[in-house]
């Protein structure tokens, strides 16, 4: 669930705070929100401190073609998607339901409108589809062989009549990829109810948990992964590629020369030029001191177990509090200057969540002794 509308008037809450030692414009704050997309953002200017920078960029969990999930009524939880759309025939009564989702697939069940790319898309209609379809390829794309692995087939053992799970990794590179798996790119956020909230939208995929992409030395070079004798573990794989979404994500979100920001290609585009697309509120001119608000990447739709989605984001939260980023700068007049801090805000739609990365946070902290904490759960 994405968000819980019927308290939708309720106010953003901050649970947690956490502070660089080495430099005071960096933080991290978790916050508990009814809706990350239509309550959060720029609501969170107007609460007690009115000095601080409004969250105008928003980090999107979305798919490579960044094209929402609306090419399909319903969906399982934790795919793969399939290799054929569904047609509306599949079922005689219930349309697409025996081909792709709905009661076939009990709980896991979900709607478009339930994630946040899903609503998302919904919200910022035709114009903001137009910015996703006029994102050009990634640059990275040509590295990838598959953007997810083939859900298993099963096969009946003729001598014992034991079902036999066979996967046959199918390669099927897609060099048109807008934003392939553990990469991120950004495009503004355009459509009446996002754009009253945030300037900018950050695209992220993050993997389907039990069906990450295969692997080459080429795409592991590219995203910084390391793997070592767990490389056959798809887990373990899955949780370096949803890391691999948390950097590049703050990559761009906090460096505007970052290739990442595919933004550059609109501008230069003669159509999106025509039709005012590819354009930035004026806000952006300072990208690098503004908020990003986050969502708990791939506890949704790519079913990481909410244990695993909260760990790698403490430890990549807090990677990023402890790095140096292109943007410090340490004289007197940036440090005293509020407009310059670079904040990452979590926004989860539970208390109990928002609690269990701050402790997560808090733990790691203990560890590393690194950074001071300014926290108070009761605020």
């Amino acid at each position: 669930m994405v968000s819980k509308a019927w308290y939708k008037s309720a106010a953003p809450r901050l649970i947690g705070k956490f502070k660089s030692c080495s430099s005071s414009r960096k933080a991290v704050e978790i916050w508990t929100t009814t809706c990350i997309l239509t309550n959060f953002g720029k609501n969170v200017h107007n609460l007690n401190d009115h000095q601080q920078p409004v969250i105008t960029s928003l980090i999107n969990p979305a798919n490579p073609n960044l094209s929402g999930p609306n090419a399909f009524p319903y969906f399982p939880r934790g795919g793969p998607q399939p290799k054929v759309q569904p047609n509306r025939n599949a079922h005689h009564i219930m349309g697409y339901v025996t081909q792709w989702g709905g009661m076939d697939v009990g709980r896991g069940m979900l709607f478009s409108a339930e994630s946040i790319d899903g609503l998302l898309h919904q919200l910022g209609g035709l114009r903001f589809r137009a910015e996703c379809n006029l994102v050009p390829p990634h640059p990275w794309a040509h590295a990838y062989l598959n953007q997810q692995r083939p859900k298993p087939e099963a096969n009946i053992d003729q001598n014992t009549n034991d079902t036999i799970e066979v996967s046959n990794i199918v390669n099927s590179p897609n060099p048109n990829t807008k934003c392939p798996v553990g990469t991120a790119v950004a495009t503004p956020a355009v459509g009446g109810e996002i754009q009253s909230q945030y300037d900018r939208i950050i695209h992220t995929v993050p993997p389907f948990y039990n069906y990450p992409p295969s692997m080459t030395e080429e795409l592991k070079r590219l995203l910084g992964i390391e793997i070592g004798e767990n490389e056959n573990d798809l887990h373990q794989l899955s949780k370096e590629l949803l890391r691999s979404c948390y950097r590049q994500s703050l990559q761009v979100a906090f460096d505007t020369n970052n290739d990442g920001d595919l933004s550059y290609s609109l501008r230069n585009n003669p159509i999106a030029s025509m039709l005012g697309l590819g354009k930035y509120s004026h806000n952006q001119q300072s990208i690098g001191s503004q908020r990003v608000a986050v969502p708990l990447l791939g506890a949704g739709c790519r079913d990481f177990p909410k244990d695993v989605a909260l760990e790698v984001a403490a430890l990549e939260s807090l990677s990023w509090l402890l790095s140096e980023s292109k943007k410090e700068d340490h004289t007197a007049e940036a440090e005293s200057s509020p407009k310059e801090q670079l904040v990452v805000a979590f926004g989860l739609l539970e208390s109990e969540d928002a609690e269990a990365l701050a402790h997560s946070i808090e733990e790691t902290i203990q560890l590393r002794a690194a950074v001071t904490i300014d926290e108070d759960l009761n605020r």
